[in-house]
């Protein structure tokens, strides 16, 4: 039996029912992951695409209102960018 293969295929090759075969996969991804060493990182780090929210010209409490940063506010600019896009074809 190979690696990459679904949980039914497995069931079919095992002669087995795919609801057991599932709980089976589950429990055995679980128990590797539990016996996986936990990562210890050390030295320079790499990040793509952060977002840093510093201020509104000295109104910090307008920054707190709407997010530190999270996905939430990421969202929020990608509604802006599409709502720039919508405007610009509605007014030409």
């Amino acid at each position: 039996m190979g690696l990459n293969l679904s949980n039914q295929q497995i069931a079919q090759e095992l002669s087995l029912h795919k609801d057991e075969v599932h709980q089976m996969t589950g429990e055995l991804r679980q128990a590797v992951a539990d016996k996986r060493p936990e990562v210890q990182l050390s030295g320079t780090v790499e990040f793509d695409e952060v977002y840093v929210t510093a201020g509104h010209k000295g109104q910090p409490e307008a920054v707190k209102k709407k997010g530190s940063g999270t996905a939430a506010s990421s969202k929020d600019f990608g509604d802006a960018v599409h709502s720039k896009k919508r405007s610009r074809r509605s007014s030409g």
